[in-house]
């Protein structure tokens, strides 16, 4: 959630491609001493999704990267993704536009 809402609010560097998302988020699991272990398993339980897939639109873009569970973002294919699978990533709240 927290990597998600530091990408929402602007804290992320430019994001250009997947892989870019990946050591954001890998970034942020040891700013916060998560060990090698822990980083491991976490990223290997993780997937860069897009908001709004490439096929209908949606660009490569931070304002389109969810850093989410790679069983939900393999779920939902190339359907974007729903506002309340947002909210649960902390990718968008209900006190946003």
């Amino acid at each position: 959630i927290g990597i998600n809402r530091d990408i929402r609010k602007g804290n992320a560097p430019t994001l250009k491609n997947n892989n870019d998302v990946r050591k954001f988020a890998q970034e942020q699991y040891k700013k916060h001493g998560l060990s090698e272990s822990a980083i491991k398993t976490r990223m290997d339980r993780k997937d860069t999704g897009h908001i709004i897939s490439r096929n209908h639109g949606g660009k490569n873009e931070n304002n389109n990267y969810m850093w989410e569970d790679r069983h939900a973002n393999r779920a939902h294919q190339n359907d974007t993704i729903t506002k309340t699978a947002l909210r649960r990533g902390g990718r968008k709240t209900k006190y946003d536009a």
